[in-house]
Formats: C-alpha cells, sequence, structure tokens
C-alpha cells in the first residue's frame, strides 16, 4: 500500500476507483470469458452515477467478458435441440432486449424483451441456454436478476434474483454453475443451471470485478479492488465444490482483469494501479514476481496454446493517448516489446486458430489485428462508434464486433481478409456478444 493511503471502506474505494479510471471502457477474455468485456463499459458509467464523481468503473467484463470463458449466438430452432448454424447473442443495455443474429445470414431476428437493462450474457457449453445479467440503477444503486433464455425458443424464463451491485458473470467450463460477481460488498453468486436457483452467496472482497474459472470447473478465482485489505488488490479462490472461499492472494493495486491458462497453472492479475501483471500458481495458490507492463493494464487474453498472454494496456487514461499491446512468455514470466495499437484501447480477443488477436480501440472506432507469430500490428479495420464487445464464430472465420453506441450496430468481420461487413442492426447501446458453440458440442 502506498504511503499515507488510508484504509479503503465502500466509499472511498468507489472515489479512488472511478477517479482512476476515467473514460476507461470494457475488457474480457478469449472464449467465453471475451465476451463480457463489452459490458463493462456501461457497467463503469452506472457505478460513476452511484459514486456521484467521475466516470465509473469499468469492464469487461461483458460481458464482459463477458466473461473471461466463451464468447458470443438466431434463426428459429426446432424446440428439440439447437440449429446447426451458430447463432450471435447481442444484449442491448438501453433497449432492454437481447437481439439474436443468424451468423449465416447475418440477419437479426425478434428482440427477446429481458428485464431491466441486459448488460453481460454467457451460454451454456452446449449451446441450449443463455444466461443474461440485467441491471436497474435507482437511487445510486444497483439491482439486479439474471435471466436464462432457451435457444431453442427464444424464449425468456423466469428472472432469477442476485445480490445488489451485480457487475460481471463467468460460467463454468462444465456448464453446471453460472457465477454471479458483486462488486459490493464483494461476492459471487452460483447458479444452477439445472434448477435455475442461486446459491449463498460466497464473499471475495470488497470491489469484486473480475472472475476466471479453472478448466476442471473445481476453483472459481475472483479478483477485488481491495479483497487484501487496507486498499490493496487480491484474488480470491473460491472452491465450487463446497462453495468456500480460501485465502486472499495479494497481488498489485487494482487489479481489473483476470485469465487462467488453458491448462489452469496459472492465474494472471493485471493491475491497473500499480502497471503490473501479477502470476499466480495455481497449484500452491501463491503470486509471483509482478511483471512490470507498459502503461496501464487493462484487459488480458491467453493464446489457445497458451503461450502468451497478451495484455491490453493504455498510455494515458486521462488523455487518451495511444496504447500498447504488451505479449508476456508465459514460460519465462518476461514481457516482450510493446505493440502499438490504437487510441484508448480496451478488449482484446484470440481468434480460435490463436493465429490472430483483435484489440478494440474504443475512442478510434477501430479494430486492430495482431499477427500472433510475429507481434505485428496490421490495418485497423473501421468498425463503429464505441467498439465494445467480439466474439467469435464456432470456425473462426467471422468476428462479431458489437458498437457501444446509440445507433445500434453489430460489426461482422471476416477474419481471412480482416474486412468489416455491412452493420447488423440491433438495439441501442449493445453491451455484450455471445455466440452458441458448434452443434454436438459437449461439456467436458
Amino acid at each position: 500500500m502506498k504511503q499515507g493511503m488510508p484504509d479503503m471502506d465502500e466509499t472511498s474505494l468507489r472515489r479512488l476507483l472511478d477517479s482512476a479510471l476515467v473514460g476507461r471502457p470494457p475488457m474480457g477474455p478469449v472464449a467465453h470469458n471475451a465476451l463480457r468485456a463489452g459490458i463493462k463499459l456501461r457497467r463503469r458509467r452506472r457505478i460513476q452515477g452511484a459514486a456521484g464523481t467521475v466516470a465509473g468503473v469499468a469492464a469487461i467484463t461483458v460481458a464482459l467478458p463477458l466473461i473471461t470463458q466463451a464468447l458470443g449466438h438466431n434463426t428459429p430452432q426446432a424446440a428439440t435441440g439447437r440449429a446447426a448454424q451458430a447463432t450471435a447473442y447481442v444484449a442491448n443495455y438501453e433497449s432492454g432486449t437481447v437481439t439474436p443474429v443468424n451468423t449465416t445470414t447475418n440477419r437479426p431476428g425478434k428482440p427477446i424483451k429481458i428485464a431491466l437493462d441486459p448488460a453481460d450474457i454467457v451460454i451454456t457449453p452446449d449451446g441450449r441456454t443463455a444466461y443474461v445479467l440485467s441491471q436497474l440503477y435507482r437511487h445510486h444503486h444497483i439491482t439486479g436478476v439474471v435471466t436464462p433464455v432457451s435457444t431453442a425458443t427464444n424464449e425468456p424464463g423466469k428472472p432469477i434474483p442476485v445480490p445488489p451491485e451485480p457487475w460481471t458473470m463467468a460460467i463454468s467450463p462444465d456448464g453446471k454453475t453460472v457465477y454471479v460477481v458483486s462488486l459490493y460488498p464483494g461476492r459471487v453468486t452460483p447458479i444452477s443451471t439445472a434448477t435455475n436457483t442461486p446459491g449463498k452467496p460466497i464473499p471475495t472482497g470488497l470491489g469484486s470485478s473480475a472472475i476466471t474459472i479453472a478448466p476442471d470447473s473445481k476453483t472459481a478465482y475472483v479478483a477485488s479492488q481491495a479483497g487484501g485489505g487496507g486498499g490493496n488488490g487480491a484474488v480470491t479462490p473460491v472452491n465450487t465444490v463446497t462453495g468456500k472461499p480460501g485465502t486472499p492472494i495479494p497481488v498489485g493495486n487494482g487489479p481489473y482483469d483476470i485469465q487462467i491458462t488453458p491448462d489452469g497453472k496459472t492465474v494472471y492479475a493485471a493491475n491497473s494501479f500499480s502497471r503490473s501483471v501479477t502470476p499466480i500458481n495455481t497449484a500452491t495458490d501463491t503470486a509471483g514476481q509482478p511483471v512490470t507492463a507498459w502503461g496501464t493494464p487493462e484487459t488480458i487474453a491467453i493464446t489457445p496454446d497458451g503461450a502468451t498472454a497478451y495484455v491490453v494496456c493504455q498510455s494515458s487514461k486521462r488523455l487518451r493517448l495511444p496504447g500498447r499491446v504488451v505479449p508476456i512468455s508465459t514460460a519465462t514470466n518476461t514481457p516482450g516489446k510493446p505493440i502499438k495499437v490504437g487510441v484508448t484501447p480496451t478488449l482484446m480477443a484470440i481468434s480460435p486458430d490463436g493465429r490472430t488477436a483483435y484489440v478494440l480501440n474504443h475512442t478510434s472506432d477501430t479494430v486492430t489485428p495482431i499477427n500472433t507469430a510475429t507481434n505485428t500490428p496490421g490495418k485497423p479495420i473501421k468498425v463503429g462508434a464505441k467498439p465494445g464487445a467480439i466474439a467469435f464464430t464456432p470456425d473462426g472465420k467471422t468476428a462479431y464486433v458489437a458498437n457501444y453506441d446509440g445507433s445500434g450496430t453489430v460489426i461482422p468481420i471476416n477474419t481471412a481478409t480482416n474486412t468489416a461487413g455491412a452493420p447488423i442492426k440491433v438495439g441501442r447501446y449493445p453491451s455484450a456478444i455471445a455466440i452458441t458453440p458448434a452443434a454436438g458440442a459437449t461439456a467436458p
């Protein structure tokens, strides 16, 4: 803790986060995590109002991301099962709807009316149910519910109540549980996907804002802005079998995003305030030596082979100067040469084949592709205003980018040519996007 920094209560933490994260949009992960990212921009702004100061805490994560975790999913489907083609489901925050998009024709279906404002979305590994986190901002507080949506009928089920201040959510790889993270006082609520009933909230530390789940679904790791006490950040391991939190693992200040490697051996925490990335050994639940990041770490994405963790960094959160992406070797935990991208990079997602990383640049309204073999950026792809969420089709041929503005559009990107297609009209302020997995996919 910096000398002279007071111990953090909820009010002072809110103010610190708000002032430090001015103007910062979302973050999130690959697969079913990357989709969480987009939601966080909106949620930051809601928290901003709640704190009565500047901008609110950001995302990503959407949905983000949404998030980390799979991405995001329309066409009428038989009640007995899913259609062969993938469907993109887009959560439209200010429209109070989720729009299904047929990824074969890029045509939007009939909007699905959802309770409150949809902010995040995750889909079960078998593709049968989409879970939508909705928020209601009132009297400086945020309440919320999670609504299950059948992808066979596109009909919403009964909303599931969750604790106040819901921020993001993630689904376990085995598809059995959805975990909803609440900021204050900091807890995680498990929801059984078999019964759609919430379990007992699990305390995870003040300012809980990001979650990642081990590949075996046995442990969830939750990042808290002040979970370590005294304003210090921490990551809390949660035993998903017993529902018991473990001892918080101290990391840098302001852990803003966390991701786990595909083999489940290492968790990486991006610490925005201390400008570092902390690796955590999941076998011992101990933190390693922090890796110095270029600028302010926003979000992390890890390649499918687990060899590289890419960290999106902003050089100036106030002036919105151009940012960088820093590749970190997971074998040695050493950073590589920073990669220049657009203005205000906020979220990165990596294609299913691992060959290309796509960085959303919130201020320059572009997506920058990065060749992961050479770590060189390609020509920025012009999308729409304020790109805030991204998801890939199961075959990786198309990336869908949701633009977080009043026009309410989603842009398909051909990943072979890195060219943008015609905008797809959805609802106002699309905040998260998730795509159903390939037909026949099953949980591990």
